[in-house]
């Protein structure tokens, strides 16, 4: 996203609101697969406070993942922000986050960094979401399964193959 910052860069205490919306594409991060239908809605403001740019950043929007435990799609919100202090010298500028050529600032870099801060680490459906029977692959919030899902410690299997054959 691109901004023409001609009308704040050069006059101290002069400011730019910012209003617009940021397309994303989908995309994979740490084993989740993210998709948004709609683009993120991006508002902020931009001042010149003596020679040095301070730029508010807020983002919004609606994602579509997979549940963590039993792989349901479910939707999700983002939302997130960020203020930021720039001086109009351009070795100052973080070049991951913002990039200035000219009087055009392109802010796709902090958008996508507060995109990726915002995302939880963990999705689920509800918050006690029983996720999948590890045996028959049930989806436990729907359906009851029969399936023994004790768990054994295995340096214990010798007791338990001796217990069963009647010989302990």
């Amino acid at each position: 996203m691109k901004i023409n910052i001609g009308s704040v860069i050069n006059y101290d205490g002069a400011s730019l609101e910012i209003s617009g919306e940021y397309k994303v594409d989908p995309f994979e991060f740490f084993g989740s697969e993210y998709a948004f239908e709609k683009p993120l809605s991006v508002t902020g403001l931009i001042k010149n406070i003596g020679g040095a740019l301070k730029i508010n950043l807020n983002i919004t929007g609606e994602y579509r993942t997979l549940c963590d435990r039993c792989a349901c799609e479910i939707t999700n919100t983002v939302q997130n922000s960020t203020e930021e202090n720039v001086t109009e010298n351009a070795d100052d500028f973080d070049s991951e986050m913002f990039s200035l050529s000219g009087f055009v600032l392109d802010i796709s870099g902090a958008l996508d960094t507060l995109l990726i801060t915002a995302l939880p680490m963990t999705h689920l459906c509800k918050e006690d979401c029983r996720g999948l029977c590890p045996k028959c692959g049930a989806n436990l919030n729907l359906t009851e399964c029969n399936c023994d899902t004790t768990r054994y410690d295995p340096r214990f299997a010798i007791f338990r193959k001796l217990s069963e054959n009647g010989e302990v």
